[in-house]
């Protein structure tokens, strides 16, 4: 666990802070549409002039635009990448950008499939970085009061999994924020709480079905 030690100190120490309101986001979203749109074609055309205050927009922002939307994969491109159809999946991947473009489970999908057709994939690394660096600018994962912010439960997962190398051990759901244990293949016995506040998530499932959500503690595999 010292190197996932190490990894979030490290992200602490490089990384700006950002203080995300999301009443704030809301707003400018809901009320400057062409404002949003061009933040959005900057983002897709790879403008790396684009700021924190900027990703943080068109990230957190995706969740109250009727525009756009923050989405997984849908079942049809999952099948393709697991028949390893990385031609057709690409495509699939291009058009549900079009609905999503700040999506990560998207992004890195389509990143996948770019290397795998002899595309390059900079255009979508380069997206995701952006939104990761937004995310650990909004905290420090390690409490429930600096929590990072992120907009779905499958972003925790990518950064787990994908950004830190980690395992997942256990969750529960503390307040709005989701607690995850995770640890390293070196030391399963040793485990770190990553913290990260699914207000987002949580309010669209309040939306849904009219009450609070809950979780118990699972362990082992991965939850979607």
């Amino acid at each position: 666990m010292v190197l996932l030690l190490l990894s979030l100190t490290c992200y602490a120490q490089e990384q700006k802070t950002l203080k995300v309101d999301y009443s704030k986001i809301e707003k400018f979203v809901k009320s400057n549409d062409n404002q949003f749109e061009q933040l959005i074609a900057r983002f897709e055309n790879g403008d790396t002039t684009l700021t924190l205050e900027d990703i943080a927009n068109i990230y957190y922002g995706s969740f109250y635009s009727t525009e756009y939307s923050y989405i997984d994969a849908s079942k049809s491109l999952e099948d393709k990448m697991k028949e390893k159809d990385y031609a057709d999946a690409f495509i699939l991947c291009k058009e549900e950008l079009k609905q999503s473009p700040a999506s990560l489970d998207l992004l890195f999908k389509a990143s996948i499939c770019a290397q795998k057709t002899g595309v390059s994939e900079n255009v979508y690394s380069q997206r995701i970085v952006q939104i990761l660096d937004v995310i650990f600018a909004s905290g420090d994962g390690r409490s429930e009061k600096t929590a990072y912010k992120v907009v779905a439960v499958s972003d925790e997962y990518f950064i787990i999994y994908a950004v830190f190398g980690a395992n997942l051990k256990a969750q529960a759901l503390v307040g709005h924020c989701d607690v995850m244990t995770v640890y390293e293949d070196e030391a399963p016995d040793e485990t770190v709480d990553l913290y990260f506040d699914v207000s987002l998530h949580l309010s669209q499932l309040n939306a849904i079905f009219g009450g609070s959500s809950s979780k118990s503690k699972k362990t082992g595999k991965k939850v979607r």
